[in-house]
Parts: C-alpha cells; structure tokens; sequence
C-alpha cells in the first residue's frame, strides 16, 4: 500500500507535500498526554508505564512489547490501543496500525485520540473523506482540541474547499483566540489561492503580535517576489537572517533573489555561507556555477560543476551546465562529452540531445546532428523545437523536402505550432513555392493574429509585389508594436514607404534599421535604392558596397546596381 504522510499535514496544503511515509521521526502522532490511574486496568497500569519510559529512551520495540503485555490484561483499552498503533505506525506497518486505530474506537466511540490518529492515517493514505470525517469526529467529542481545527482545516484546503478551510480556522481563533497558527494558516490559504492582498493583511496582524514568526515573514517576503516588491522581499529576509543566521530557506530565497536581481556577488555570499553550513549543499554549489557562468567565467565555473560532480557523478544539472560552460567556451569536444553522460531517463536527456545538435551544426558534422534529435523525437515527439531544429539542419543542407517532411511530421503533433508553420512557409518559398508560402503565413495569423514575423513577412510580400501597400504598411506597423527592436521589420516598414513613393520617410526608417541591424546585406541594398531614388549616387554606391561585402546573395544583381551608380 502507498502511504503519502507529511510531518504536518498543514504543511501539505500550501506547499504541496507529498512523500512517502519513513519510520522514524516523522510521526506525528504519539499519543503521551496525562492519564489517570482509573483509565487503565491496575493489570495493565505498570505494563503502560514502563512503556512511556522505553519511548523517553527510544527504545520503540521495548515499548511495543510492553504495550502487549499490558493489553493482555485490558485488551479493550482504547488507550493502549492507540499509543500501540501509534509505535507501528512509526515503523511503517500502516495495516496493523490501522487495524489497531480502528479497533480502538470501535471500543470506545468517544476517544478522541483514536480517531486523531484514524484521521492521520487516512490522510496518509489518500482517503481523505475518512481523514474529514474523523476529525469532525474529534471536534465533535472535544470542540477545544486546537489540532483537529487545524488538521480539518488543512484537508479542506487540499481538497480545494478553501471557503470550509477558511470557516474552520476562524472557528478555531474564536475557541483559541491566543493561538496564531489560525490565522498563519488562514493567511496560507489565501496565498495558495492567489489572493494575495488579502493574505498579505492577514500575516501583519499576526506579525504585529508575534513579530518574530519566522513563517509568516517567509511567507510574506514571498509575496512580495511575487507582487514585484524585490526591495521589501530583500529585507524581510535580512531580518529573518538578522534573528536567525542558520535559516536556511531565508538563505537561499535571498540567494535566489539576488541571482535574479542581477546581483551575483551579493548572491555568492549567501550560497558560500549554506555551503560553509553543509558542504555537501549541492544546490548552491551549482548555482555559484551557474553565476560565474552567466558572467562569463568559464574557468571558474568548470571548476565549480566539475567538483560537484566528483561528489555526485550523475547529477544531471550538473552535467548539463558543465557542458553548455564548455560550449560557450567553444570546447566542443568537452561539451559533447559532457552532454552525453547524461542518463537517458533524465529529464534534461532531450534538451541535450538538441544542445548536441546544435553543436554538430556549428562542426558542420550534421548527420550526428540528424541523429541525435531523431533519437531525441522518438522519445518526446510533441516537442517543436525538436522537429524545428532538425528542419533547419535539413534547410542548411538544402535538403528542403526532407525539411518539410520533418515539419510535416511535427505540425501532425502539433498542428497549430506557429513556428513550425513559419519554417514550413519560409522553406515552401526557398523551393519557389510563394503563393504557398503565403498561404501558409496567412493561416498562422488566423492561429495568431499578433505574430509579428507572419505580419512582417505577408507585408513585405505584398510590398515586393507592389500590392495593397495600405494593407502591407498597417501590418508591419502592428508587427513592430510587438517587436520594435526587430530591425528585419524595421526594414519592411522602410521598404513599403520606398514602394510608396515617400522616399525622405522610407530613408529614415531604413536608417533605423540599420541601426539595429548594421550587416544585414539586403537593408544595405535597400538603402541603395532610396539614395538612387533621391539622386545621390555616391551614398548609393556605398550601401551597394556595402551589401556585396556583407556577402549578398545576389552579388551579380548588385553589381549590376552598382554600375549605373557610375
């Protein structure tokens, strides 16, 4: 049987807590509160005692023996029934634990603590309406029991009853006024809910009376990250920090945080000191890798993910990082290696497979390329990039219906897929096929009507057949809103202005496209004709130059321009 157990069921709502049930010190209920003389036999009295002194001892099994010795003489206790169940449970033996819980509160319909732990352990197993139930139960028998308030309330939350959730914990701060986990755990839902504001009230009226609840300003600098107050985030955690430098967790959101902002050496420091604390922390480890190599320090980095990795050879993120540090390095060999030692049930085997690939792109090797993602379809076949990727190769090698066919094989999958359409219609027109291509384009703008490379290019297309140039400039003026830094677009824009007639305002915008795209071959062939068009042959000629010396790809047709310059 699986047994899902939390050492908190609370903790489950909001963070999602999942995992399987260890003996040990994870039980959360042991049932040790006082007991009188008169609850348990005189036969069996002596037997539950030297059981409470083997548990102070941990000495569990001694316990367990004593537990049966004393119920031979009351086998109907409830009492002993329960703290015995309690100890099984603790070693992992979910059946005879409930059996015994059970047992307990058919005995006695009215012990609340049998059914604590019924519910425990129905929540473990995923029968959560038996858990609800036994600890309505409990309420139900003893309504100040602020445990089963707590517990209910977490289950109502699992299960997405938030309104019930929420109802329970203020049933419990009216019976526990004092108590703060009622309103923490109120505020929790709200969080779990997205209701930010409103869970962000509820943890500063808590704060305001126990300012230093570590949780709730966890919970808080968290959502300040969320709602984009980074600066307000940093400081709850430098006072968490303040109060408690081993705090872990404030630690490395703070790290994090810092990673984010853009503030590596701030975010150094803080992974340093969680690796002072526990050397074998390998998640700051990795990240202090992965800083040095977003800044470039390829050596450092390398340094960082290969001692990692002496600890933990098969650490995937670490071998992924390795190997894109020495892609960047352009140590292909290195990076090849290290992207295949990732095991192939890895989740970051198929993003590997395509870095591998592109690296075999750039050897110009691309029948490795071709196989790599052909291996890596065959395992996550509704992934676009991949089918994409190995289009390109295909494209590269002017191999165009093999291209197509791999596209084709894609948009199966994936028959929406704007960026494989757009590769299929820019392919359809390299093999002459324009009006298809234009087809093509126009389907992904019903798909996607702001796509701004399907705008660019129905614009430009109908700008170099001299149509509906109104049309073609209002769609390349609603590409460039969503892409104003694109200077291909830019360029467009100029070009349907050139075949407009308004020469002064398609050289301006050339200009700026030129800006953002300074060797583009064909914008500098396109600014020769402007200039041609104004009359300035000599700024003519040099754009001209320019665009054979950005290797045009149609050097005679330029050449041929650049003569009547002359």
């Amino acid at each position: 049987m699986i047994f899902r157990f939390c050492l908190f069921f609370l903790l489950i709502v909001i963070a999602g807590c999942a995992q399987s049930l260890r003996p040990g010190p994870h039980i959360a209920v042991q049932p040790q509160s006082r007991i009188s003389r008169a609850e348990i036999k005189a036969g069996s009295y002596y037997g539950y005692l030297l059981a409470q002194q083997y548990i102070a001892e941990k000495k569990y099994d001694l316990a367990m023996d004593a537990y049966k010795e004393a119920l031979k003489a009351d086998p109907q206790s409830p009492r002993l029934l329960t703290e015995l169940a309690a100890l099984y449970l603790r070693q992992g033996k979910i059946e005879t634990a409930l059996k015994l819980a059970q047992q307990s509160v058919q005995n006695d319909r009215d012990y609340a603590l049998g059914h604590m732990l019924l519910g425990q352990l129905y929540a473990g197993m995923g029968d959560i309406p038996k858990a609800i139930e036994s600890y309505k139960r409990v309420i139900e028998i003893n309504p100040s029991d602020d445990d089963a308030y707590l517990l209910l309330g977490a289950l109502y939350a699992q299960e997405k009853r938030f309104d019930e959730a929420v109802e329970i914990f203020d049933q419990l701060k009216e019976i526990v006024p004092d108590n703060p986990l009622s309103l923490y755990y109120k505020a929790r839902i709200f969080l779990d809910m997205k209701y930010y504001g409103q869970a962000e009230r509820l943890y500063r009226e808590l704060l305001a009376s126990e300012p230093g609840f570590e949780n709730a300003l966890l919970d808080l600098a968290y959502i300040f990250e969320l709602t984009e107050r980074s600066g307000e985030a940093e400081k709850t955690y430098l006072k968490i920090l303040a109060a408690n430098p081993d705090n872990a967790q404030a630690r490395t959101r703070l790290g994090n945080l810092y990673m984010r902002e853009q503030k590596p050496g701030e975010a150094i420091q803080h992974f340093n000191q969680l690796l002072k604390a526990n050397r074998k922390d390998v998640e700051s480890r990795l990240k202090i890798g992965i800083i040095h190599l977003q800044q470039k320090n390829y050596d450092d980095a390398i340094k960082d993910f290969t001692v990692l990795l002496k600890d933990e050879p098969h650490y995937d993120q670490a071998l992924y990082y390795l190997a894109s540090t020495y892609e960047e390095k352009q140590a292909y060999e290195q990076a090849i290696r290290s992207f295949r030692l990732i095991a192939r049930n890895s989740t970051l085997w198929v993003a590997a497979q395509s870095r591998l690939a592109l690296i075999f792109a750039k050897l110009k090797d691309y029948e490795n390329g071709i196989s790599v993602l052909n291996a890596a379809i065959a395992k996550q076949s509704d992934s676009s990039d991949l089918y994409l990727y190995l289009a390109v190769i295909y494209e590269e090698t002017k191999r165009y219906e093999e291209a197509l066919k791999t596209l084709d094989r894609g948009l199966e999958k994936l028959p929406q897929d704007s960026e494989l359409l757009f590769r299929k219609g820019i392919i359809l027109e390299k093999t002459g096929k324009q009006d298809e291509a234009l087809e093509i384009m126009r389907r992904i703008l019903v798909i996607d009507p702001r796509n701004s490379s399907a705008l660019n290019y129905v614009g430009y297309t109908y700008a170099e057949k001299g149509i509906d140039l109104p049309r073609a400039r209002e769609m390349i003026l609603q590409a460039l809103e969503s892409s104003p830094d694109d200077g291909y677009i830019r360029d467009s824009l100029g070009w349907v202005y050139f075949k407009m007639g308004q020469y002064k305002k398609a050289l301006d915008t050339i200009m700026e496209a030129i800006e953002q795209v300074p060797e583009d071959p064909v914008i500098q062939e396109h600014l020769g004709d402007i200039y041609m068009e104004l009359g300035k042959k000599n700024k003519a000629a040099e754009a001209y130059q320019k665009a054979l010396e950005f290797n045009h790809g149609q050097p005679q047709k330029i050449r041929e321009k650049l003569e009547k310059t002359r």
